[in-house]
């Protein structure tokens, strides 16, 4: 039980070096001697003797200077704290009860009835058949013709046998060859050997074999050397070794017959490698009737959980005995194998094994934070990445486990005596008990007072969850429901602590730490909700239909019988091309997510494409497809918040709410409950989606193709078409960097296969929607295997519908399934007269009135997370404001941090870790209270690959442009337009104003002209020849240092007036450059700027380029000057939109026209109130390319 490494060295790092040094010289000469006694004596393992190599497991010393052994992939040591101890009481338990192989007569052949093989299993240890046979057994004889061992751990075994008993022949098994090497370290091997050759002793070394050939081994040896009898000894536990044992037990000639019976692994038998060796006979069993103590629990589980009393009262344990030693202390005995789950002192064990948790209370503790890129500008996110290195710090600064602890997940009791140390020491005010082992539960009620733990509990107010016989797979979402009872912030306060070690409860055990890390970080925060409310109100305001109540109900059985074929984007895609198209006409096809350029690239159009994301990178990924019109055949299906931007790029929409998320749940309030649908299982992939909502209206048969969840290999992780590879077949990116692609599943057609947690969760979610839905789903994915479907080899599909039935089906699904919401158009000003922007801004006042108040105890922290939690909660109940739906999540990630720093004993440490969390705090919620005005103007702007979305989209572009321009580099003017648009599209020409008077648009659908102006003069004389064009629409582009002080009002067409630094030239200008000391912004970049910054702009306004420069200490001095510059130009403007690389200022109508520029590129709309100078910066300038710049640019060129 006490196998954790750090129970074993010292705490401080110089004395256990000490230790390790001492030791060091010994174990080195111990090595030597060794070497020449094997290559004298067994020469035939010298390479394992000399070349000790360690993969996973290693010698160490202990901080008692006792050798051991420790697995570093688990951190478990193989041995308890006093390994030589502990070898030698084994060995004389063995010597005294020794299991004997007799090869002679059958008849002496014993049956022994496997403990859980019973019809009624027997209670008390003293009853079980294996232990009558094991206390009847005869001490080893001082002379034995043969001794089979099983496993050599150190060695310290092999040496008393060695110097104790005349052993004829001793073979022995250790099918882990590190250990073998490990005791080549650290035991006398050269005088084991050189006594067994003086006493006649014959060693048989089996390295890497676990035994289970020695049915035929000890034939062969027989054969040999006649043999009567031989004898047994299990040194430690391996699935093989505990077969032999329990085999053997039934007689040589019945293993002859039947062989070695497999032990099947249970997570309820499980044993650790090692365990201490007990003498049984001193141990008593117990019994209800005479345990006062178990009385009297049961009686206070009658009071409190009366369905817990009632399962436990007259309770048979099925595969381990209960007894107590001398002192009264419980122990457990597994009934096959008769091994102990505590050693000689199980109290002390436990209390032990608590401390040990109770000084390293962090490192195992939950933790907040994200990971990702693609969300970091969301202001939830920044406010996380300004908080994460205060809580990195903070757990260094906590120590010890807090005398009062907010809240604990306790993973496993075993006999409960660390409860017992927890309540002696602490106070828990939440406490989380999942005990897997029903038997393990049971025998804490011999052991415990948990009688006065619960009365304790109920009169102190505090609260207690107890989860018996669960394993954990199930346990994720009870947990939740408690935590939301309470508050999620408390998960940020919680400890998780695991009793006892289980490996057969290891992927539960992990997948429940997994999913509790993830509740805080990956919940519904302000952006996430803010972004999911302004979507869901622009689809509702443009009318697209959503999915209604029971939509199975408006499709015939004949059209529910249509195969739908869900397309994701896995690697085994490729191979069921051909496949989507012979069957394309009968099936529904439904591309989910990134398969959509697959499928385009072969031809195949889909009836719908699926999306479920709600940020834009949906929209980046989808325009990299290219072919516009292409999309202009498919429908979108998809959940409320999807993007908008999403939705203009396909031929129509249909929708559907999705549960749990605050833009549903808001919008239901207005639109009323119990009209549309809200779907349970959309989550966390588009093929969840879409199954979910096919098999919602009906849809009776299901294919799957790609939908793969998994890879065999993680070079090829998606469709080799798709958007994760480059045209040469090399990834976009390395997939295996950004993802943790090494768990490992089954697979549908093969062994295993690798995936990632996502697709974990994605195959549970799967299965979870088939078990609620009476479907025949067909998985044609070589991926994960999905439990609930049917795996069907491609070539197999064989569909017998009519293409009619299809349509008839598709028509049904578009106009009966999904109907609009009532008044669409009048949607947005219910919404908002429902949820008023001055009922958030007084509430949200009120928070930060609390925020600002004095924070400077613990009580002051609690009375802040507890005003937050209930202002959050009054907001929900007066239901007049937006507050709860879109701060919940995030002041819940803020309690979080408060709450956690309420564990810090140090008053100057708290107070600082205060001061900088309501700093940070105050200003996020200033930020929201500033974007209150716009919440519904601006969507997601987040983008992936928007590089290649921008070439996509400029190249689409049809529209014949004539260019007039008179600034200098007419020649990049020129490369220019050739790179970003389509050939003869953009034509450059060089202004004359001869030219103008007789210009005409002829084949040319737009007139840009795009000016260097150094005078009102020069200003003046372009307007005047402009205003002479017989055109009715045109727009100027006025560029230079003093631009803003010019006149353009006599113009009759639109400005565009480039906002800019002063340019940067000659020598003087370089050299500003390289030292930091000026914004880097040069005539050559207006060739940029007047072809990229959206040209076909209908309206006057300003721009502002955001700029790099070198990095310096006068970065903010020029920053600033800049953006004083930019202020004072825009004054008269109250909203500017932010674009990645520009800011737009103009009126606000003009504004919100005009989101999306040519690009492709999304803005986002500001109060002017926001504008600060960090808007106006793009990047500094890495050191790399300094002196490409310098060497590239033609500074001299610049001054003309």
């Amino acid at each position: 039980m006490l196998k954790d490494i750090r129970l074993h060295v010292e705490q401080d790092e110089e004395k256990q070096q000490e230790i390790e040094t001492f030791l060091a010289a010994d174990i080195a000469r111990t090595h030597a001697k060794n070497i020449q006694a094997f290559s004298y004596h067994i020469p035939s393992v010298l390479e394992y003797v000399q070349n000790v190599r360690s993969s996973n497991i290693s010698l160490f010393c202990n901080k008692y200077k006792q050798k051991n052994i420790v697995d570093y992939g688990n951190g478990r040591t193989l041995y308890g704290l006093e390994p030589e101890s502990e070898v030698t009481q084994q060995f004389e338990l063995f010597n005294r009860f020794p299991q004997l192989i007799t090869f002679t007569h059958q008849e002496n052949d014993k049956p022994i009835t496997k403990a859980d093989e019973q019809d009624e299993p027997r209670q008390s240890l003293e009853s079980q058949t294996n232990y009558q046979e094991l206390i009847s057994r005869d001490a080893l004889p001082d002379n034995c013709d043969l001794v089979v061992v099983l496993g050599i751990g150190l060695a310290k075994h092999i040496e008393l046998l060695i110097n104790q008993k005349q052993i004829k022949h001793l073979v022995i098994y250790e099918p882990e060859i590190q250990y073998f090497q490990c005791s080549v370290l650290a035991t006398d091997w050269d005088g084991i050997l050189d006594l067994a050759k003086e006493k006649g002793t014959s060693i048989y070394l089996q390295l890497g074999k676990d035994g289970r050939d020695i049915i035929s081994d000890l034939k062969e040896f027989l054969a040999v050397y006649p043999a009567t009898e031989g004898f047994l000894y299990q040194h430690y536990h391996h699935p093989i070794f505990d077969s032999i044992v329990t085999s053997f037990q039934l007689g040589w000639h019945h293993c002859l017959a039947n062989g070695i019976q497999s032990k099947v692994e249970n997570k309820n038998t499980y044993l650790p490698i090692w365990t201490q060796a007990i003498d049984l006979t001193q141990l008593k069993s117990v019994c209800e009737e005479t345990s006062s103590l178990y009385q009297t629990n049961i009686k206070a589980f009658e009071k409190y959980f009366p369905q817990i009393a009632k399962e436990f009262k007259s309770y048979k344990p099925k595969y381990w005995a209960i007894a107590e030693n001398s002192n009264k202390q419980i122990n457990l005995i597994e009934k096959q194998q008769l091994a102990c789950f505590h050693g000689d002192f199980p109290r002390e064990e436990g209390a032990l094994n608590f401390n040990n948790f109770a000084t390293f209370p962090n490192k195992d503790g939950l933790v907040l934070g994200y990971k990702g890129t693609k969300l970091k500008h969301y202001l939830h996110y920044q406010f996380v990445e300004k908080t994460e290195k205060l809580l990195e710090a903070l757990e260094e600064e906590q120590g010890a486990l807090p005398e009062t602890i907010k809240s604990l997940i306790m993973f496993g009791i075993g006999t409960g005596y660390q409860i017992e140390a927890l309540f002696a020491q602490h106070k828990v005010e939440k406490l989380f008990i999942c005990e897997p082992n029903r038997d393990y539960f049971y025998a804490s009620l011999f052991a415990i007072n948990w009688a006065e733990i619960l009365q304790n509990i109920d009169e102190s107010g505090a609260r207690i969850y107890l989860n018996i016989g669960d394993d954990g797979t199930n346990l994720f979402k009870d947990l939740l429901n408690q935590f939301y009872s309470i508050g999620p912030y408390i998960l940020a306060s919680t400890y998780f602590y695991q009793a006892y070690y289980n490996s057969t409860l290891v992927q539960a055990v992990a997948q429940l730490r997994e999913q509790l890390q993830v509740v805080i970080s990956m919940g519904e925060y302000y952006d996430h909700a803010k972004y999911g409310i302004a979507h869901t109100t622009e689809t509702i305001s443009r009318g697209y239909p959503f999915l209604i109540k029971h939509p199975a109900k408006q499709l015939t059985v004949q059209q529910k019988e249509v195969p739908v074929f869900l397309v994701g984007n896995g690697p085994s895609l490729d191979e069921s091309i051909e496949v989507i198209k012979e069957w394309r006409e009968q099936a529904i096809v439904v591309s989910c997510g990134t398969a959509l350029m697959p499928l385009y690239k072969n031809g195949i159009v889909p009836d719908f494409h699926a999306e479920i994301e709600q940020n834009r990178s949906t929209f980046d990924w989808i325009c990299r497809i290219g072919d516009f019109e292409y999309l202009k055949n498919i429908s979108l299906i998809s959940c409320n918040g999807i993007h908008p931007d999403t939705c203009d790029l396909f031929k129509d929409v249909y929708l559907s709410f999705k549960e749990g998320e605050s833009s549903t749940a808001s919008a239901i309030e207005v639109i009323g409950k119990g009209v549309y649908e809200e779907l349970q299982f959309a989550f966390p992939t588009v093929s969840n989606f879409s199954l979910n909502i096919f098999s919602k209206i009906g849809f009776n048969q299901i294919y799957l193709f790609g939908v793969d969840l998994g890879f065999a290999d993680d070079k090829k992780h998606h469709s080799k078409e798709s958007g994760y590879y480059k045209d040469t077949g090399e990834e976009m990116y390395n997939y295996r960097e950004k993802n943790n692609t090494s768990m490992v599943v089954p697979g549908n057609f093969r062994n295993t296969v690798f995936t990632k947690h996502e697709f974990k969760v994605s195959k549970v979610i799967l299965e979870q929607t088939l078990a609620n839905s009476k479907i025949d789903c067909f998985n044609c994915s070589d991926g994960a295997k999905i439990f609930a479907t049917t795996p069907l080899d491609k070539e197999m599909v064989l569909l017998t519908n009519s293409v009619s039935v299809k349509n008839e089906a598709l028509e049904s699904f578009k106009h009966k399934a999904f109907v609009s919401i009532e008044n669409a158009q009048n949607y947005l000003e219910q919404f908002k007269n429902k949820f008023r922007d001055k009922n958030f801004e007084f509430e949200l006042d009120g928070i930060m009135e609390q925020v600002s108040l004095p924070t400077l105890s613990f009580s002051d922290v609690e009375n802040l997370i507890n005003q937050q939690k209930e202002m959050l909660f009054a907001s929900y109940s007066h239901g007049k404001s937006l507050l709860f739906y879109l701060l919940y999540g995030t002041v819940n990630y803020c309690n979080a941090l408060l709450s956690k720093c309420n564990s810090i004993t140090d008053e100057k440490v708290f107070s600082n870790y205060i001061l900088k969390i309501i700093q940070y705090w105050s200003e996020f919620l200033n930020e929201v209270k500033v974007a209150i005005p716009v919440v519904f103007d601006n969507f997601d702007l987040s983008a992936s690959f928007l590089c290649e979305r921008e070439k996509k989209l400029l190249k689409s572009w049809t529209d014949k442009t004539l260019y007039f321009t008179e600034i200098p580099f007419q020649h990049m003017f020129e490369n220019f337009c050739e790179q970003f648009y389509a050939k003869d599209v953009v034509i450059p020409k060089y202004y004359e104003p001869s030219i103008l008077g007789n210009c005409e648009l002829g084949e040319f659908k737009h007139i840009r002209f795009a000016f260097l102006v150094e005078s009102q003069t020069q200003v003046d004389s372009i307007i005047a020849n402009i205003n002479k064009m017989p055109v009715n629409q045109a727009n100027v582009f006025w560029l230079g240092d003093n631009v803003t002080e010019f006149s353009y009002s006599k113009l009759k067409y639109n400005s565009s007036i480039l906002l800019q630094p002063n340019f940067l030239s000659g020598h003087s200008g370089k050299e500003s450059f390289k030292r930091g000391e000026k914004l880097y912004w040069v005539k050559e970049h207006l060739t940029y700027a007047i072809l990229k910054y959206d040209f076909l702009c209908p309206f006057s306004r300003y721009i502002a380029p955001k700029i790099q420069s070198v990095q310096s200490e006068h970065n903010d001095r020029s920053l600033i000057q800049y953006y004083e510059r930019v202020k004072a130009a825009t004054e008269k403007y109250q909203y500017f939109i932010e674009y990645r690389e520009y800011l737009v200022f103009a009126e606000y109508e003009e504004l919100v026209s005009r989101m999306i520029d040519m690009g492709g590129n999304r803005g986002v709309i500001h109060s002017k109130l926001e504008l600060v100078p960090t808007m106006l910066f793009d990047s500094v300038i890495a050191d790399k390319s300094i002196d490409f710049i310098c060497k590239t640019i033609d500074w001299d060129a610049l001054q003309l």
